[in-house]
């Protein structure tokens, strides 16, 4: 049996930080794999009845894009926007996640100004709009959503619904130049 030194304690303890930082990285990666599934996997509960939602709402929807990104003019990235639907007059930018809170809506907010400011191609002219999803939405998240005047849609049995009420919410409006 070899004789235990204090070099032989600091090997030991490298060698186990080793390993330790190897499993960290490969736990980190499989973490970033399930939110990532997670994240599509609410993104598609959202978009498979948006086309419905929307035309009973008053809005019919010619076109839906995933996971825009739009870029500067410098190739550097503006903004991206989870699912996108329009016609030929609005378009309404729709950010999904898995746990909706207000801190997403401000972010949402914000992006319709940057959307604003560096247009996608064919959205001159058109109205935007914006909307919010959530699988999980807490406690007055929706309504403080609405009141910065974007569609909340959240589960509802097999996908999601509009839950602002039809007679009463006007959506906010962003002009496009």
């Amino acid at each position: 049996m070899a004789e235990l030194t204090y070099e032989n304690v600091l090997e030991l303890f490298a060698a186990t930080d080793k390993r330790i930082e190897k499993v960290n990285k490969e736990l980190s990666r499989k973490i970033a794999d399930l939110g990532d599934t997670l994240g599509r996997f609410a993104e598609e509960q959202v978009r498979a009845d948006l086309i419905n939602k929307f035309d009973n709402w008053g809005i019919p929807v010619h076109a839906i894009t995933n996971h825009y990104v739009q870029k500067d003019s410098k190739h550097e990235f503006v903004y991206e926007v989870d699912i996108l639907i329009y016609n030929s007059q609005y378009a309404i930018a729709i950010e999904v996640k898995n746990t909706l809170k207000t801190d997403h809506i401000d972010e949402h907010v914000d992006r319709m100004k940057k959307i604003q400011e560096f247009p996608m191609v064919g959205l001159q002219g058109k109205t935007l709009l914006a909307g919010v999803a959530g699988m999980i939405v807490g406690e007055g998240v929706d309504k403080y959503a609405e009141n910065k005047g974007l569609f909340v849609l959240k589960p509802s049995g097999d996908t999601v619904k509009i839950v602002n009420n039809k007679k009463t919410f006007k959506p906010k409006e962003w002009k496009v130049k």
